[in-house]
């Protein structure tokens, strides 16, 4: 049986300790694999890039709290007053359809508020934390990559950017999203969509567990499809069809990875963390 379901609201602290306590997982793994390729490259560099976990790991915890309340806090605020997401569950587990044009507004709405208020944030703290990591990979030997986060100091500062970031995150999120949306509507009309286990607690449905493989195969392909997108308006634009092709595998095996390591460490942390919260409505 299906049955459709209004996402009223997301419960704050479930969502900021749950979001929060993933990304830092990830971002203990990614500092490790960047830390040792420097090691690698630059042995001389080796005692410098073990202080580039610390301040990896730091950053992901500090930022991800910020960024994941703020997302939950502006969809509250929001469901208020505009549609909010609605979605079909079959069998109260299986995903088989999410709301297009309401879930792509209200995103891309989030997303540009977010980039709005980032850039506020950014004006004192970015500069600083990207001059720190420019110095830490100076002293490790890694001139190149130390030249590139200058130049990106460089156009973050810029007013053009401040308005090709806001105005594109609107007009990209809200695009991508109708898009992704509209390809998971059409998997998941195939047996494809994903599946939770769903229970009640009190006024909120919480998300006991994730199917690590359904959820990794639906992103790789929602992801495989809009990198070939891209891709295309990359080779009509003059990119080598190799480096076309390449963004397509990443997008690919990427969203697989991606996706599979999510449901894996939710599965894992939910138990001690706590299971995401949100309300749904009839």
């Amino acid at each position: 049986m299906t049955n459709a379901k209004e996402l009223r609201s997301i419960e704050l602290a479930s969502f900021t300790t749950i979001t929060t306590g993933i990304s830092v997982v990830f971002s203990i793994i990614i500092a490790i694999i960047i830390a040792i390729v420097i090691s690698l490259t630059a042995p001389k560099g080796a005692s410098v890039a073990i202080y580039l976990i610390p301040t990896i790991i730091v950053g992901t915890f500090m930022f991800t709290i910020y960024n994941t309340f703020c997302e939950g806090l502006l969809y509250n605020l929001l469901a208020k007053r505009f549609k909010t997401i609605f979605i079909e569950i079959k069998d109260d587990k299986e995903i088989v359809k999410i709301s297009t044009t309401e879930t792509a507004m209200m995103l891309s709405i989030i997303a540009t508020i977010e980039a709005i208020l980032f850039y506020l944030v950014s004006v004192l703290i970015l500069p600083l934390f990207l001059s720190t990591m420019m110095q830490t990979l100076m002293y490790s030997g890694q001139q190149i990559l130390a030249y590139q986060v200058y130049k990106l100091l460089l156009v973050i500062s810029q007013p053009a950017t401040i308005a090709i970031l806001i105005f594109g995150t609107l007009i990209i999120t809200f695009v991508f999203v109708l898009l992704g949306t509209l390809i998971y509507n059409y998997l998941s009309g195939r047996g494809r969509g994903i599946v939770l286990n769903l229970v009640k607690e009190n006024d909120y449905t919480a998300i006991e567990s994730v199917d690590g493989l359904k959820l990794a195969i639906v992103f790789a392909i929602i992801s495989g499809v809009l990198n070939l997108l891209f891709a295309i308006i990359m080779a009509i634009s003059g990119t080598p069809i190799t480096n076309s092709i390449g963004i397509v595998l990443i997008g690919f095996i990427g969203g697989f990875v991606e996706a599979y390591l999510i449901a894996i460490f939710y599965n894992y942390l939910s138990p001690k963390l706590g299971k995401l919260k949100i309300e749904l409505i009839d």
